[in-house]
């Protein structure tokens, strides 16, 4: 039972160095999908010769299973007994599979056309299940290492933080994969030893999560097995609806976003390999400056402010620069300086939600009586990810709609056509997600009085719910 420091917060600060070691978790979570964001469908079109439309399909399929399998891990991470806490087995499980599957999701084989399509479907399908268990377990973790509004958005920001460092490490991948390539017959290996070098430091990180994470599951009620009356409870709270609207839109958009980066660049910009990994470097430097921004922003005027500055603040950027400004004959500078724009915008995108839905987790226990950490975040996750998913299909479709061909000269209209998907879609998508979190409810203040009617209710009071009807 809860006392009135937790519920207040006073007994739920954590050590820097927790804090510092669950924030790893956002690399291990990230770097495989961010190289998969950023050179996933280029490098099956352009390295491994399938066409936009089958790879885009393909990438989606992954996602879509991803999404399907959120709910349900959150489910048995809920309920696993474990004396060293029922997340942080499945962490540790997980992350030699994790790694060694990663490695294979960038190795071409050389095989026909026919057994890449098999191999490759496969490899996403393991890919995105290992992923699904590492990510889900260490989100709902943090969401029951401490009940404190201002610690949640700190131990988002940590994540966040080492996850845009992913965008940094993943920044010179064309240039290390022409290195490696160097080394070997098949030229291609060259990206299978480039993402070994990432994932032998996520198997070092996820470590010292597993590690520095021990003892501090201090909220571990006994979960609720996954059930269609949880996932009825989850959607019953508005501002877990909220999350999952701007979550899916601003995924959707992403997804296009970071695809579209390299192809862009290369074709539009027509910037060198070398150039490219410039450019990814500075906007994930700046994307990290970018995570402490926006946590300032959460924590001194709101997380629904956080959203509305960053993410609209980089939808206007894409739409103006990208739209209106940037040409092939002035790209080269101008193209860093909209990195740099963007970059507290791409911080937002991410540690916003998982901001919110430790908060989210709090209204469903109110309205509900169970705490289903697990099962809030893998039903957030699900909608995100089926965005995602959503996402890569129609980029693959729109490629092929609009003339690109792989590996191949571009002809005009293909070129403008990406600049438009790139500038106008995008950056529009960004706005429409900062016009839906107007609305959003939950503030600190409402967040601390949730908890505190948690606390009542667990001592015998009678709670009121009519006063939280903007809520549930």
């Amino acid at each position: 039972m809860e006392n009135s420091q937790a519920v207040n917060g006073s007994s739920e600060k954590l050590p820097f160095k927790v804090k510092l070691g669950y924030g790893l978790s956002g690399y291990t979570s990230f770097i495989t999908w961010t190289a998969f964001s950023y050179y996933g469908l280029y490098f099956f079109t352009d390295v491994v010769g399938l066409s936009a439309a089958f790879a885009g399909a393909m990438i989606s399929l992954g996602t879509l299973w991803d999404a399907i399998t959120d709910p349900i891990v959150g489910g048995i991470s809920d309920n696993l007994k474990w004396k060293s806490g029922r997340r942080r087995p499945l962490i540790i499980g997980v992350a030699l599979p994790f790694v060694c599957i990663s490695i294979l999701l960038f190795t071409n084989w050389g095989f026909n056309e026919a057994v890449s399509k098999v191999y490759f479907v496969i490899i996403i399908l393991l890919y995105y299940t290992a992923q699904t268990v590492l990510d889900i377990s260490s989100s709902a973790l943090g969401s029951e290492m401490t009940l404190d509004y201002d610690e949640r958005s700190t131990l988002a920001t940590f994540k966040n933080y080492f996850g845009l460092t992913a965008t940094v490490a993943i920044s010179p991948t064309l240039v290390l994969v022409a290195y490696f390539g160097g080394w070997f017959e098949n030229a291609d290996f060259g990206w299978s030893c480039t993402l070994a070098i990432y994932m032998i430091v996520a198997l070092i990180f996820i470590f010292i999560l597993w590690r520095t994470t021990k003892g501090y599951e201090r909220h571990r009620e006994e979960g609720s097995k996954f059930s269609v009356a949880d996932i009825k409870e989850v959607f019953k709270t508005k501002p877990t609806r909220f999350v999952m609207a701007i979550f899916a839109i601003a995924i959707f958009a992403n997804t296009i976003n970071y695809s579209l980066q390299v192809y862009y660049y290369s074709y539009y910009a027509q910037l060198s390999e070398a150039r490219i990994s410039t450019i990814t470097l500075v906007f994930g430097v700046a994307s990290v400056f970018g995570a402490w921004v926006v946590d300032m922003i959460m924590k001194h005027m709101s997380k629904k402010a956080a959203w509305v500055i960053a993410i609209g603040s980089e939808a206007v950027v894409m739409i103006i620069m990208i739209g209106f400004i940037i040409t092939p004959s002035n790209a080269g500078v101008l193209v860093y300086v909209l990195a740099i724009l963007m970059a507290v915008g791409n911080a937002g995108v991410y540690q916003v939600p998982w901001a919110m839905i430790p908060d989210c987790v709090d209204v469903t226990e109110l309205a509900s009586g169970k705490r289903i950490d697990g099962i809030v975040f893998g039903i957030v996750a699900f909608v995100q990810k089926f965005a995602g998913a959503l996402g890569a299909a129609v980029l693959g479709s729109l490629l092929t709609a609009i003339g690109y061909v792989e590996g191949a000269v571009q002809t005009a209209e293909t070129l403008n056509s990406l600049k438009y998907l790139y500038g106008f879609l995008v950056g529009g998508l960004y706005l429409v997600s900062v016009l839906v979190i107007l609305k959003y409810p939950l503030s600190k203040k409402k967040q601390d009085r949730v908890r505190e009617a948690i606390a009542e209710r667990n001592q015998g009071k009678g709670i009121d719910m009519t006063e939280f009807k903007d809520l549930v």
